[in-house]
């Protein structure tokens, strides 16, 4: 199941819904809501977000609970354009082995590419501060 799967199936619950009364609200047949809630579809477009909050009167929180766990569920086309071929190979591997991950590889693989992602931050600011050193007349 996806992160987006996930989340609807909680929302729609809490809101003592049944998935046939929360997709005919929606507009949509009841087979595509039991698809986006077992993870094998994803919503095309962003309007079904916007429908899913009025439909359930989502509060802010829930709302951005909703929209994130979308963003993280859709599928990616990795490596981004202009990445070194090595990349390429990575991102193989990781589509090999990510579906058999268990919790503890996940949270260890987060961890390192948090390393990563505080790394670049670190040199794209020092990068920018170099910058401006080098703009600031003396």
């Amino acid at each position: 199941m996806s992160p987006f799967s996930i989340v609807l199936r909680t929302l729609r619950t809490k809101c003592e819904l049944a998935q046939g009364e929360f997709a005919a609200r929606l507009g949509y047949r009841q087979s595509y809501i039991s698809a986006l809630e077992c993870g094998s579809k994803l919503p095309k477009e962003v309007e079904l977000i916007r429908r899913i909050v009025h439909v359930l009167d989502l509060d802010d929180a829930d709302e951005a609970s909703l929209r994130d766990a979308f963003e993280v569920s859709r599928h990616f086309s990795l490596p981004p354009r202009g990445a070194p071929a090595a990349a390429y190979h990575l991102c193989a591997q990781f589509s090999q082995v990510l579906p058999n991950l268990s919790p503890a590889d996940v949270k260890a693989l987060s961890a390192v590419l948090e390393v990563f992602q505080r790394g670049n931050r670190t040199v794209t600011h020092a990068s920018r501060a170099s910058e401006h050193a080098k703009e600031t007349p003396m």
